[in-house]
């Protein structure tokens, strides 16, 4: 599996609900620098979200971000929906976040299932890949700051 949302695999930003100011860009989420993070907007309320489009429609097996740090803007509550038209959308991670730094995967398990943990050493026997061309990652609560950071997005498939 590789991480299809990265440049070099053909995965780039579509849209994004706000960013802090071009030191913290949405864009910092595509380079494997750790240390640069997407803030959402100080002023934007919550929720926020970004959404990556794949090259092209894939078999998405599973998703996920890291968090460099841990402080009051760490996401606490996070959605992932996948669509293969960038329109229509589908639940497929309703979890949440720990106030921890560290990787937050979750193993897909279809359509009609909505995962609530995170998967990081366990394998998941109810894997089902999902067909998706876009990926939206949408954080709902932080840890009472003014925003909501993340360093990097995973889409790993085929």
């Amino acid at each position: 599996m590789k991480n299809l949302a990265m440049p070099d695999n053909g995965g780039c930003i579509e849209s994004f609900s706000s960013q802090y100011h071009h030191e913290s860009r949405c864009l910092n989420l595509m380079n494997r620098d750790p240390c640069l993070v997407w803030f959402s907007h100080n002023l934007a309320p919550l929720p926020q979200h970004f959404i990556i489009k794949l090259q092209k429609l894939s078999q998405v097996k599973r998703v996920g971000i890291f968090i460099h740090g841990e402080n009051n803007q760490n996401p606490k509550h996070i959605q992932i929906h996948v669509s293969s038209d960038g329109v229509s959308y589908t639940k497929v991670v309703d979890a949440e976040i720990e106030q921890r730094s560290g990787d937050y995967l979750y193993d897909i398990c279809g359509l009609s299932s909505v995962v609530e943990r995170v998967n990081i050493f366990d394998s998941n026997e109810n894997t089902k890949p999902v067909e998706a061309q876009f990926v939206k990652f949408e954080f709902t609560e932080n840890y009472g700051g003014s925003g909501v950071y993340v360093a990097k997005a995973y889409v790993f498939g085929l």
